[in-house]
């Protein structure tokens, strides 16, 4: 278990990465500058940690997208899990993060998903704020993870002791309470008959070197406790409430008082009644400060003036009056000015202003929901984070008459890509889980959400030739035939089932939709009539070919269809062929008739062509492994288009992106140790941009859709989105393909020699 302690996880350097700016790594002709699109946050953040020792030390972590550090110069954040790979992609769901008080530059995580690797649960370890990690120890057997499971916003879970950095105490979902003597190396379990088995924990804090609290997600019966021992043997604390679950709690800045915020659910989705709680540390006596009777999310203390409290509710639906529009609805903010004898709302009417001038689709309707961390900053008690189900929300006056508050997610991208679909001529198209997608013009804005909105949207479909036409699917079905200004809702093949899939042909004269759990349907009449595909397999997806109008592939197990549609009969001929081992998505290349590649894991890749006459060529290449494989637009004019993988050419290589130029004859690999991201993720795609060579997407488990963007070593000019820039000086690393720091300078307008080549800044 313990044979990877103190070892880095294959080269665990993480980027200084500005979240405000690409980061570069160099190509062998050349060299990628990689980042999420910017979609503007829209994933759940489940917990703000803050360090009241150093300035500007501030994490955020997420339940599927990895974890953050802040950048205050920046007003941005910076990914800091980007250097895992698909083997360790479930630690992309962190649990729990803790800093240790004595040493702010140490940091630990405590990260694990229960369907990701198998549960993989690891312990990891900085001391440099976040910008490389050791994995001390792997808790798999003892403790496991689940950073995606209910009460995820509970904690902080994980505990460093203020004396030294030694002692560490952890809080499971499962098997109680650990302790480890040696910074995390190793664990023992701790008053099994106190913390029992799969009964959650929901925080631990040090009061002192010696005196701890810790809270049990559990209601009807003793769920806080202390201890005075460092954690070895625990009693009751008397008093606290058994009515509702203690969900977070705070230490007052003189170690005096402790606030708990209890709920009467684990959340994220469900809250009701729930109390707001201060306990004299020194008398055990208890006070009700509940603004009011509601599920509460978390409390922080003003260290300028500890009188000053700020507490959210969690998972309520009420009217947030914020915006000067249209009302939206979800938690509440409070604050108080005199220890909370009295409170005032902040979303009642009139209280606070929201405003939002980057992110269009957050521009005037932010719902702040699911509110389960909320900080105050300790070194400006104006400056706030909230998280939410679509992000962070933030303010930087909190204590005005009117507070104004905006998105904060500037670098913090934690979508799951469900669809990337790249067309020449077209914009590129996203789709993801909860807030639909968007389509991208230029992939350094933010951009519109699709509406109308269905939620998670996974089909969609652009007719290569006409490319003014759209589909796209999920619960309802809508059509666009003006390139995506406008969308009009379609009937859907079977009324009462949402669609998987969908394609259009390549003149757009047909739609093809396969409602879940049945055949494909197609429609030549713009949707108003469907007729079965009764050709196809149920559960079979189909793609339009690019060029020939009539033409359409499938792949069901080890089946592949090529349906050929005749419009005089109305009828669809079908030809097989027999393809196996394949593990994802058929690739089509735009631009061509029947030319096909199709992913096969071990087996390499397998290249068909001639499939629009029904009898097609195959060719297969060996490969060590190939989840995934997109095109992209050729190197030369007229050349034939480039081809990126998830995978590797042989078991020497790392497992990662690599790029062919020559029909899959050589691969190279364009990403490093840094820029792993924890792999392609649920929806196991890799595109290439038809529009720009070089350019590829990945989707993700949770980091949003990684771009990376090829540029030429000659002189280039290398410059952070439009979406996210700030005239304030930044600092840019630079690396090469082994993860080596190459220099680090401020952002300046100049020429600079960098291994012989020349770079531009400005």
């Amino acid at each position: 278990m313990m044979k990877n302690a103190g070892k880095y996880i294959g080269n665990l350097f993480i980027a200084a990465m500005t979240a405000l700016s690409a980061t570069t790594v160099y190509a062998q002709t050349g060299h990628y500058e990689w980042n999420s699109l910017p979609f503007g946050g829209a994933g759940f953040v489940s917990g703000i940690i803050t360090c009241p020792q150093e300035p500007g030390v501030v994490y955020a972590r997420t339940d599927v997208g990895g974890a953050y550090r802040w950048d205050a110069g920046q007003e941005a954040w910076q990914p800091i899990t980007d250097f895992l790979g698909a083997d360790k992609a479930g630690l992309m769901g962190v649990e729990s993060l803790a800093i240790d008080p004595s040493s702010p530059n140490k940091v630990y995580m405590y990260c694990g998903t229960s369907y990701w690797n198998n549960g993989l649960t690891a312990m990891l370890y900085s001391e440099d704020y976040g910008e490389t990690f050791t994995q001390l120890s792997i808790v798999t057997s003892l403790f496991p993870a689940h950073g995606n499971d209910y009460g995820r916003q509970s904690g902080e879970r994980l505990a460093v002791c203020p004396a030294g950095g030694q002692l560490l105490l952890c809080g499971s979902r499962t098997r109680g309470l650990w302790k480890s003597e040696n910074s995390g190396k190793t664990w023992r379990r701790m008053a099994a008959t106190t913390f029992v088995n799969d009964r959650k924990m929901s925080f631990v804090q040090f009061i002192d070197s010696a005196t701890v609290v810790a809270g049990m997600l559990y209601k009807g019966g003793d769920n806080l406790f202390r201890s005075a021992d460092g954690g070895t043997t625990w009693s009751v604390i008397e008093g606290a409430r058994t009515d509702y679950m203690p969900h977070r709690c705070r230490l007052a800045p003189d170690g005096k008082t402790l606030y708990v915020a209890y709920s009467d659910s684990e959340g994220p989705g469900t809250g009701g009644a729930g109390a707001l709680m201060k306990l004299d540390l020194a008398t055990d006596t208890w006070t009700d400060i509940s603004p009011q009777k509601v599920s509460f999310g978390d409390i922080s203390v003003a260290y300028d003036n500890p009188d000053c409290l700020m507490t959210v509710s969690m998972g309520l639906w009420w009217g947030q009056y914020w915006t000067g529009g249209d009302t939206t609805w979800g938690d509440q903010i409070w604050i108080s000015k005199n220890g909370g004898k009295t409170w005032t709302n902040l979303m009642e009417s009139g209280r606070s202003t929201y405003s939002e001038s980057r992110i269009k689709w957050l521009a005037s309707g932010c719902q702040l929901h699911w509110c389960g961390s909320a900080q105050l900053d300790p070194f400006d008690s104006n400056r706030a984070w909230f998280t939410s189900g679509n992000g962070i929300v933030g303010t930087t006056n909190l204590w005005a008459a009117k507070p104004r508050f905006r998105m904060c997610v500037t670098g913090l991208e934690e979508t799951v890509p469900l669809n990337i679909v790249s067309v020449t001529g077209a914009p590129l198209a996203v789709t993801i889980g909860d807030y639909d997608g968007c389509l991208y013009a230029d992939v350094t804005q933010y951009n519109k959400r699709f509406t109308p909105s269905m939620g998670s949207t996974g089909a969609f479909a652009i007719a290569a030739r006409n490319v003014k036409v759209m589909l796209r699917g999920a619960g309802e079905l809508y059509l666009s035939l003006n390139g995506g200004t406008s969308w009009v809702k379609k009937n859907k093949p079977v009324s009462d089932k949402g669609i998987s899939s969908c394609a259009v042909s390549a003149e757009g004269t047909m739609l093809i939709a396969r409602p879940s759990d049945n055949r494909p349907y197609y429609s030549l009449d713009k949707g108003a009539t469907w007729k079965e595909l009764t050709a196809s397999p149920s559960g079979t997806n189909i793609f339009a070919d690019p060029v020939n109008n009539n033409v359409f592939y499938g792949m069901n197990g080890s089946t592949f269809y090529i349906h050929i549609y005749d419009p005089e009969s109305d009828t669809f001929t079908t030809k097989t062929r027999t393809v196996t081992g394949v593990t994802g998505r058929m690739c089509v290349i735009d631009g061509r008739t029947g030319d096909v590649w199709l992913p096969r894991g071990s087996g390499g890749v397998t290249h068909l062509t001639g499939c629009d006459t029904g009898s097609p060529t195959v060719k297969n290449i060996a490969m060590s492994s190939c989840t995934c494989i997109g095109a992209g637009k050729a190197k030369e004019a007229d050349g034939y288009p480039s081809l990126y993988i998830w995978g590797r050419k042989n078991a020497a290589q790392r497992l990662g992106l690599y790029r062919s130029n020559d029909m899959g004859a050589k691969w190279e690999r364009i990403n490093d140790d840094l820029h792993q991201f924890g792999g392609p993720g649920n929806a196991q795609i890799v595109s290439g941009d038809m529009n720009e060579y070089g350019r590829v997407y990945m989707s993700t488990v949770g980091r949003g859709v990684v771009c990376g963007t090829f540029i030429a070593d000659e002189e280039t000019s290398i410059s952070m989105p439009a979406a996210a820039q700030d005239p304030s000086a930044h600092h840019k690393t630079v690396y090469d393909l082994q993860g080596r720091r190459q220099q680090s300078r401020p952002k300046t307008c100049g020429v600079y020699i960098l291994n012989g080549k020349k770079t531009l800044f400005r």
